[in-house]
């Protein structure tokens, strides 16, 4: 063990000892949606438990399936603000430099987040805004403009009210109550939502029945639908976040790192997500990936406890919001150069190898070498789950090239260039040239998605074209998957079966940061 590590040991050994139980801060609860349904709904309490709605309630009978079905009577209310930069409410300094990159512009500033609990640092963020928008199509329209001048922004939806409608409950064809009112439903033991939908856009999508211990509010939501919130404690969500993001079957350390990581993230953007939702975070890839209780769960918690309130601080004395990703592709990405982000010391990207490498995957042909003749990674050794993922092929044929065109919006394509790339070779900017015009696309996400969500932004392509030179199909060559920044599960699995602890694994995908027991 080198210096670093052993004295990051005995750190961690400290905190545990100088934490006193009666004086320690209690975790959280929090509110996650965990699943949303256009019209209707159906769930089963297995031993019994209450339902209430306003002033009324009632009991339900174990076993039984109910049934909730709605009418929405009037939409949402929402704002859309084009961001384009944010800074954390302590940095006054900070906000003053980005809204001095963009005084051709009218700036407004929003602020996201709650009032911190006590023991909490404060983690409310400022976001710098170029126009308000009541229409998402016209605030997207003035992103492509940006976007065309190499600005990146991102819409921010302002939720002003959510979507107002009657709820009614069923019991078979028994109407037992119809309301204006949510409903909050309270399992002796659990609630199993039927046919519960998840990762909607993403080729693993589907619907499963989803087992729930803590209390769940049903009602409409700000996307017009009918959102189910529980309501729980941290430390039991991240019991079940943890087998939900890596595998069950990882080694204790890499469990353990995942319930580190995933704790941090959370705290980090308690209140900035799903602002004024009802909810603080999302059960899917947005947020959290989150499946609610598991057949592993008592193993994973017997696991994952020596890490109870333990997060990642930063140099400033923060929460780190220690992102993660399944599998880099050999390196990890810069924060900054993948999301519309202030640089994170932490966060900027390392080689998943032994040994630093020296290469500038900035660099094409470096790239495409490093792409196609990848050397020995953590994320790379065989055995354990993502490791598949290092490297991958995919084909668009004629059919998948008309989805890429219209979602391009600029005629048949003729050329695709100006590729540049960040640290980890992700592509994070692209030019589209068409018949009936042309187009900037910006970030890993937007050029994964323009082509059928690929599992990365780092890539090579081949185009194949016609007898008029259009562009017609791809064959496209990956590395990773996922944005890559922060922690790699993949690595740190490998890394965790090498015999690593969960703080040498962390200490290598979040360099300088430091272990703090908050609870």
């Amino acid at each position: 063990m080198n210096r670093h590590y052993f004295l990051l040991a005995i750190s961690l050994l400290a905190v545990f000892m100088g934490v006193s139980v009666t004086g320690a801060a209690k975790a959280p609860s929090v509110k996650i949606r965990v699943a949303q349904y256009d019209k209707k709904l159906a769930f089963v309490m297995p031993e019994g438990g209450k339902w209430l709605s306003g002033s009324r309630n009632g009991k339900v009978v174990p076993g039984k399936e109910y049934r909730i079905e709605g009418r929405m009577t009037a939409p949402a209310v929402r704002r859309h603000h084009l961001m384009v930069g944010s800074a954390g409410i302590n940095k006054p300094e900070l906000l003053a430099e980005v809204e001095g990159r963009f005084t051709k512009f009218t700036t407004h500033r929003f602020t996201a987040g709650n009032e911190p609990s006590p023991g909490f640092p404060d983690n409310r963020i400022i976001y710098v805004g170029v126009g308000i928008f009541d229409d998402e199509a016209k605030a997207k329209e003035q992103q492509n403009k940006l976007a065309a001048d190499g600005i990146s922004s991102w819409i921010f939806y302002e939720n002003i009210k959510p979507a107002q409608g009657k709820l009614a409950l069923y019991l078979g064809k028994k109407k037992l109550l119809e309301s204006d009112n949510s409903f909050e439903l309270s399992p002796d033991a659990s609630t199993t939502l039927k046919k519960a939908e998840f990762a909607r856009g993403f080729g693993w999508h589907g619907f499963e029945d989803r087992h729930f211990a803590g209390h769940i509010f049903v009602g409409w939501g700000c996307e017009n639908v009918i959102d189910c919130v529980e309501q729980t404690d941290l430390e039991a969500l991240i019991v079940g976040i943890v087998p939900s993001e890596i595998s069950s079957k990882a080694p204790t350390a890499a469990l353990q790192a995942q319930a580190v990581a995933a704790r941090g993230e959370m705290l980090s953007k308690r209140g900035t997500r799903h602002f004024n939702e009802g909810c603080e975070f999302c059960s899917e890839q947005h947020c959290q990936v989150y499946k609610g209780l598991q057949s592993v769960d008592k193993f994973i918690d017997t696991s994952i406890k020596d890490t109870r309130g333990i997060i990642l601080e930063n140099h400033e004395g923060g929460i780190l919001d220690a992102v993660y990703a399944a599998n880099c592709g050999g390196h990890s990405s810069a924060n900054h150069q993948i999301w519309v982000s202030n640089p994170d010391k932490h966060l900027q990207g390392v080689y998943d190898t032994k040994e630093p490498l020296k290469l500038d995957l900035t660099d094409h042909k470096q790239a495409e070498d490093f792409i196609r003749n990848p050397p020995e990674t953590w994320c790379s050794l065989p055995g354990v789950e993502g490791a598949d993922k290092f490297r991958w092929q995919k084909t668009l044929n004629e059919a998948d090239w008309k989805k890429v065109e219209a979602a391009a919006e600029v005629g048949r394509i003729s050329n695709i260039d100006a590729f540049i790339r960040e640290i980890s070779g992700r592509i994070i900017s692209i030019k589209i040239t068409g018949s009936t015009g042309n187009k900037t696309v910006l970030r890993e996400l937007a050029i994964r998605k323009l082509f059928g969500m690929l599992r990365s932004s780092n890539f090579v392509v081949a185009w194949k074209r016609d007898k008029e030179g259009f562009i017609v199909g791809a064959d496209f060559i990956g590395a990773g998957w996922g944005h890559g920044v922060g922690m790699c599960q993949t690595g740190a699995q490998s890394m965790a079966k090498a015999g690593h602890s969960f703080a040498e694994i962390l200490l290598h995908y979040y360099p300088g940061a430091q272990l703090k027991k908050l609870y």
